[in-house]
């Protein structure tokens, strides 16, 4: 019975021990933690800083209040919302209670906004949305490892007068676990039914799902995987015509090695209801050995134009200020080419491109697939706006099909332009699609099996009015209906008003030539 008590005196001792040690180390895990997480900030372009005050320390838990500053860019936005204020309620481990659960781990801290410390327009905003309910909480709870598990919720939100509504049902909660040092890690969530009606307008969405592993920021770039599915949204309106559909999108980025990046997009629309013959779209693009020298230079023009924005905003520049920002401005396209060039690499950069689209008529596809071939000197910007294809020629190679079936395609403005882009041998009509292959080669280019020189494929499309020539009036065969139109789209669309014509597209040539047609009826 003795060594009992003995053994239980020396646990509760090292309980209270390490209890004591965990406290007072805390407030430096805190201050730790608040210098990761304005690291992570910069590293996604954000501009953060925290401060921790009045930090209260006891036996079993402390209390703390950080002040979050945050840096937009944007002079409103940072005026009304650059300062937060959040209490901290902190739990000391070894052994915490969290969430009704024992386990162990150093520290328990829940965190709350404090909307009192706001700005009193930022309060009536908050208390607009929220009521009394708090706007944003958050539990973390430090491992013993290197790891930490954290919650956030927002609160249902709904915001109403007498011709508008937001609204979101059950709000946003996240779950994931993360590295306490680098805050890299899952994101595990729901967004609550969207509602919002404004000016006539209403759109509905059901709840989505986030799922994100983040394992590390490269050139302001989210190394790993996201994927977020709202099932249904709806948009409904006295302007518009009902539409419906349901919508997915999945993202993976990777390192390839230690230099490049590549990765994999994919958004999916489905289940559409519209005014269209469409009822699935699948879009996908895949791309290859993006090099990060190039992609950090781009972050960093990116930065620099933002503070440029920020800068010709302000009202105090001095002119040897504005002279500067003349300059920088004027020097900022090579600065551009330059990052190009650095983010390319020959004979392996690629990218994909393609979209498969699945209607009553038939399966439609778009497929495009470029690979950079060139070295990073023949990026030149005025060589390429000089020289056009015979420059791109030099760069890129680049592959393009299109296949769309007839039924879906004569019934729609497109349809004006089909007989003159087959005669011309742009599109070919198979028999029951159109279809277009176009292969940029070095030395030609393909056009649905006929080669041809850079030089003649601009002609051909200055000719077809899409080349930047003088005259790009649509070609109208005058031994034809107008504009090679199918006769019975042409009598429907001969009963339909000017405006309403214009509207869908319709060249106005067409428009005026239809005048006259119908004038001459009427005589």
């Amino acid at each position: 019975m003795k060594k009992i008590l003995i053994l239980i005196l020396f646990l509760i001792f090292g309980w209270a021990g390490s209890t004591w040690f965990i406290g007072n180390e805390t407030e430096s895990l805190l201050k730790t933690y608040m210098q990761n997480t304005k690291n992570a900030s910069a590293e996604m372009g954000m501009k953060t800083n925290y401060e921790i005050k009045d930090y209260k320390k006891s036996f079993l838990k402390s209390t703390a209040k950080t002040v979050m500053s945050l840096n937009t860019g944007d002079p409103v936005i940072d005026e009304l919302f650059g300062e937060f204020q959040f209490n901290h309620t902190i739990s000391h481990g070894p052994v915490l209670l969290a969430n009704g659960s024992p386990r162990f781990g150093t520290a328990h801290i829940y965190s709350a906004l404090d909307v009192s410390s706001l700005k009193p327009e930022t309060q009536v905003i908050i208390k607009k949305f929220f009521a009394d309910k708090s706007p944003l909480t958050g539990n973390i709870i430090f491992g013993l490892n290197e790891l930490a598990d954290y919650d956030v919720s927002v609160p249902a939100i709904e915001v109403k007068d007498a011709e508008s509504l937001f609204s979101l049902k059950e709000g946003l909660h996240l779950t994931g676990v993360i590295n306490k040092t680098t805050l890299m890690g899952t994101a595990n969530g729901t967004i609550g039914a969207l509602n919002i009606v404004d000016d006539g307008l209403t759109i509905k969405a059901s709840a989505s799902t986030v799922d994100v592993d983040m394992q590390g920021m490269v050139a302001g770039q989210m190394v790993g995987t996201s994927h977020f599915t709202t099932p249904s949204i709806n948009i409904t309106g006295a302007e518009v015509p009902p539409v419906s559909f349901g919508f997915d999108f999945l993202s993976d980025t990777r390192k390839s090695g230690d230099v490049a990046l590549e990765g994999d997009i994919k958004i999916t629309a489905s289940n559409i209801e519209a005014p269209i013959e469409v009822s699935d779209i699948k879009f996908s693009t895949s791309f290859k050995a993006f090099q990060i020298k190039g992609l950090e230079q781009l972050a960093a023009i990116q930065k620099d134009v933002q503070e440029l924005q920020s800068s010709a905003m302000s009202d105090s520049m001095s002119a040897n200020e504005q002279e500067k920002l003349m300059e920088k401005l004027q020097n900022l396209p090579n600065i551009m080419v330059a990052a190009v060039q650095n983010t390319l690499q020959k004979d392996q950069t690629s990218l994909q491109i393609k979209a498969d689209i699945a209607s009553k008529q038939g399966p439609s596809l778009l497929d495009i697939d470029m690979r950079y071939i060139g070295n990073g000197a023949d990026i030149n910007l005025e060589a390429l706006m000089a020289g056009g294809l015979a420059s791109m020629q030099k760069i890129v190679t680049a592959k393009m099909d299109v296949n769309v079936p007839k039924a879906l395609i004569t019934s729609t403005p497109a349809a004006f332009f089909l007989p003159s882009l087959i005669e011309q041998g742009v599109v070919a009509e198979n028999s029951d699609s159109f279809s277009l292959k176009v292969a940029l080669k070095t030395d030609e280019i393909d056009l649905n099996g006929k080669s041809m020189s850079a030089d003649e494929f601009s002609s051909l499309m200055e000719t077809l009015g899409f080349g930047g020539g003088e005259n790009n009036e649509l070609p109208v065969d005058a031994d034809m209906p107008i504009g090679g139109l199918p006769p019975e789209l042409l009598e429907s669309l001969s009963k339909q008003s000017a405006e309403a014509l214009e509207a869908q597209g319709v060249p106005k040539e067409i428009i005026e030539q239809m005048k006259e047609m119908n004038q001459e009826k009427a005589e």
